[in-house]
């Protein structure tokens, strides 16, 4: 058996001892039929010289019959290889195709019913199985028992799962029926060449043509801007013939109250648009709101945001126009610790704009006296208490400040123990505070170790620190030496004196950006309000600005000068303010009639931006999984009185999930993070969810009991985007080692699919020889040469 290669396997010649007399007899033959042919004159007749090469051909098939030429190939074997075959079983196979009323499901399952000959035919070659996968792999029997409106399209993880599950199988390639659309990053940059099968995505014969409008995106801000201090951003895009006039709401889910509804016209320019609500909400705490955007044709349909899904409209889809929001605006008490070295107006205006803020309690420790020389003989023989206090009567005496200790006033304090000694002299003391205001202090009033103590409580605890300007304040060798020129934003100045003359505010381009330096909404109501304010005629020169510190404000004198203001800098975990205006009090004393209250709105913005981030002795933190929007990650931070990470703090959390059932989530101590527990809760209802921690200490006194929240979306990040995703499909099939195939051409696959990628062939002889064409082509060769000596005249 002679075997010739050829492009679509091979060919043989099964009786190859036939070749030399065929050869020898074939060219006898062919010699005689020419020499006849010329003999009859065959000449310039067309019809003869036809008649010649029908008989030659003729002679040539039965010549080749005799070896019996056939042909050998590989063909899966039947029955022998898997075809597994993936359905996306999620929403967003339910949309619509196009104009039309079917999904991409719908054809599908047509596509794949046990009746239809494109299924048949694969099930024919291949052992074909079928899976449906959302957020896991699941196999059925047949295509009506694959489930609809699956949560999410894990692609990749599914598709890896799948190749594990037939490592050892042999499989002659997977098809993929999917949109594409999962919302995950990781499927983009998955890498599928180590499956151990091609993947042959599948493509449907008409293409959604989607018109939708979706949100793409949402952002909470929350700020010390006393007038709207949360601003929630929506981005939105549209796709399709979506043109005119939407509106967007925002809704408070606890009572179902519209706070904002805005109407804006779609760009159809701009691939993206951004809608923003900025609003007061009417409490603190854990809050739900739900941004919604919709024409005016579905707006009955928001109503019932449940039903989205199944709801009429002229989109595609409404699931993907809304979104909810968990707003956590924290709330107090914060407590701020305000220390003056004299009494004086500042304290006076600042604790009655304080006072208007529920959250924030104030503190003051105000200095009445200094304290007098240790070691002054003069009148030891009379008393040893301060002066101030002498003959006031024994028992005050005996309760008042020693002769070397100067005399404070408390007020605002929580028991009669706290501050009794002055400013605190333990980390236990002064970390129970959340902010220190400094007012006209020299360093000399603070021990080594209490400086120290204060460094620390900016540093590692995180709180908050505002020096404010006095004749005391910014000035000396003994204050850019001290801790407290450590901390401030800005050097001391080379000289002690102040410019006199009035010096109007204003604030720089960075104050502009910062909403808690903002009294206005806009900049040119901010700076019309800066041009009425009164004039300072008290302010502190200072140096330059620290590295990495920022000029909030400035003021100017007569002499056109700009002299810092107002400077702040971070400074470990905490923040440091520094305001150089030692006279704020004329603000609140010459306050314009249309708006009496921006002086202590000032002061107000000003103590949230102290105690805005300053972390408590227990704190609460969600983060979703970017790789399964059912989990979520719950971390809980202890520590103790003096902010340390708390050793094995006992916590007990508690989810109540959208549908009002709580439960309780086991949580573990983390090596790697003294003080923190973790946990993972999983949940794939839509709604909101909230998560309560009551953390305990070792002896079981309650530490903190915080709260936050999350949520979960009606449409998954699947909805993202509406359509097919071909980049995604294209990437799978190139880097598996597949193709991209039609819909229309799924009953040609199984002949289609390449003998070398399939595991199990078979050889496949086929003979050329032993065909009814063949004698058939030979037979008409003969009948057509008679025929054609007939008309040319011979017999």
């Amino acid at each position: 058996m002679i075997s010739i290669p050829a492009l679509y396997g091979e060919f043989l010649l099964g009786s190859p001892q036939w070749l030399i007399p065929v050869v020898v007899v074939g060219t006898l033959l062919t010699f005689l039929v020419i020499r006849n042919y010329v003999q009859a004159g065959v000449g310039s007749n067309r019809l003869l010289w036809v008649g010649m090469l029908l008989k030659l051909s003729a002679i040539a098939l039965l010549a080749v019959c005799l070896l019996q030429p056939m042909r050998r190939a590989k063909r899966p074997r039947p029955q022998a290889n898997l075809l597994p075959i993936l359905v996306d079983t999620s929403q967003s196979m339910d949309l619509s195709i196009g104009q039309s009323r079917t999904s991409w499901r719908d054809r599908i399952d047509a596509d794949l019913a046990t009746e239809s000959p494109m299924f048949a035919s694969m099930a024919q070659k291949f052992q074909t199985r079928l899976y449906g996968f959302d957020k896991r792999l699941s196999s059925a029997g047949d295509v009506t028992q694959l489930r609809r409106g699956g949560g999410a399209s894990r692609l990749s993880e599914n598709l890896l799962e799948l190749g594990v599950r037939l490592s050892d199988r042999p499989v002659a390639g997977a098809l993929l029926l999917t949109d594409g659309n999962t919302g995950s990053v990781a499927d983009a940059t998955q890498d599928f060449s180590d499956l151990p099968f091609p993947v042959y995505p599948v493509l449907p014969s008409r293409p959604p043509v989607a018109s939708d409008l979706r949100i793409i995106g949402t952002t909470v801000r929350q700020t010390n801007f006393e007038i709207s201090p949360i601003t929630i951003a929506a981005r939105f895009a549209s796709n399709g013939a979506m043109g005119g006039e939407v509106f967007a709401r925002l809704t408070n889910v606890a009572d179902q109250t519209v706070v904002s509804e805005q109407k804006l016209k779609l760009d159809p320019d701009k691939e993206t648009q951004s809608v923003s609500f900025r609003f007061r909400p009417s409490d603190v705490g854990l809050q739900f709101y739900r941004v919604s955007l919709f024409r005016e044709a579905d707006r009955a349909a928001f109503d019932d945001v449940d039903s989205l899904l199944e709801a009429a409209t002229t989109e595609t889809t409404l699931v993907n126009n809304t979104r909810l929001i968990a707003v956590d605006r924290e709330g107090g008490p914060y407590r701020v610790l305000y220390v003056a070295g004299r009494p004086n107006w500042e304290f006076k205006f600042l604790r009655r704009a304080v006072s208007a803020d529920a959250e924030v309690e104030l503190t003051g420790l105000l200095r009445m006296a200094n304290k007098e020389p240790k070691f002054s003989f003069r009148d030891r023989g009379v008393s040893t208490t301060n002066p101030l206090f002498q003959g006031l009567g024994e028992d005050t005496e005996e309760t008042a400040e020693q002769y070397d200790e100067p005399v404070m006033i408390r007020l605002g304090v929580k028991g009669a123990e706290e501050l009794a000694s002055g400013f605190p002299k333990t980390p236990e003391e002064l970390f129970a505070f959340d902010a220190l205001i400094l007012d006209d202090l020299e360093p000399e009033f603070f021990s080594q170790d209490q400086l120290a103590m204060v460094r620390r409580f900016v540093a590692s605890r995180g709180g908050g620190l505002l020096m404010l300007g006095g004749q005391e304040m910014f000035s000396g060798r003994s204050f850019s030496q001290s801790v407290l020129g450590e901390l401030s934003p800005v050097y001391p100045s080379r000289s002690d004196q102040s410019a006199p003359g009035s010096h109007a505010l204003g604030l720089t381009r960075e104050g502009m950006l910062q909403p808690w330096m903002r009294l206005r909404e806009s900049a040119d109501a901010e700076s019309r309000r800066l041009r009425a304010m009164p004039k300072f005629s008290s302010v502190n020169p200072v140096g330059e600005l620290k590295p990495g510190a920022y000029q909030m404000a400035t003021v100017a004198g007569s002499e056109a000068q700009l002299r810092p203001a107002v400077a702040v800098q971070r400074f470990g975990k905490g923040r440091v303010g520094a305001v150089m205006i030692a006279d704020v009090w004329r603000w609140f004393m010459r306050r314009e009639q249309e708006n009496p209250d921006d002086a202590a709105q000032m002061w107000r913005q000003m103590t949230r931006w102290l105690v805005g981030e300053v972390p408590k002795r227990a704190d609460i933190s969600v983060a979703t999984s970017e790789t399964d929007e059912d989990q979520v990650e719950i971390r809980v931070r202890a520590r103790d009185e003096a902010f340390l990470p708390m050793e094995n703090p006992n916590v007990k959390l508690t989810v109540s999930d959208p549908s009002g059932q709580s439960v309780q989530v086991d949580a573990k101590v983390l090596a790697s993070e003294p003080g923190t527990v973790l946990a993972s809760y999983y949940g794939d209802l839509p709604g909101k969810y909230q998560v309560t921690a009551e953390v305990r200490s070792q002896d079981g006194s309650v530490v903190g009991v915080p709260e936050t929240g999350w949520t979960r979306q009606i449409a998954g990040r699947e909805f993202d985007q509406v359509g097919i995703n071909h980049a995604l499909l294209e990437q799978i099939a190139q880097s598996s080692g597949g193709r991209m195939i039609r819909e229309q051409d799924l009953s040609d696959f199984s002949r289609q699919l390449e003998s070398t990628k399939v595991p199990v062939t078979e050889t496949w002889v086929y003979p050329l020889w032993h065909r009814g064409w063949v004698i058939t082509l030979a037979l008409a060769c003969l009948c057509g040469e008679w025929g054609l000596r007939r008309l040319g005249g011979l017999a």
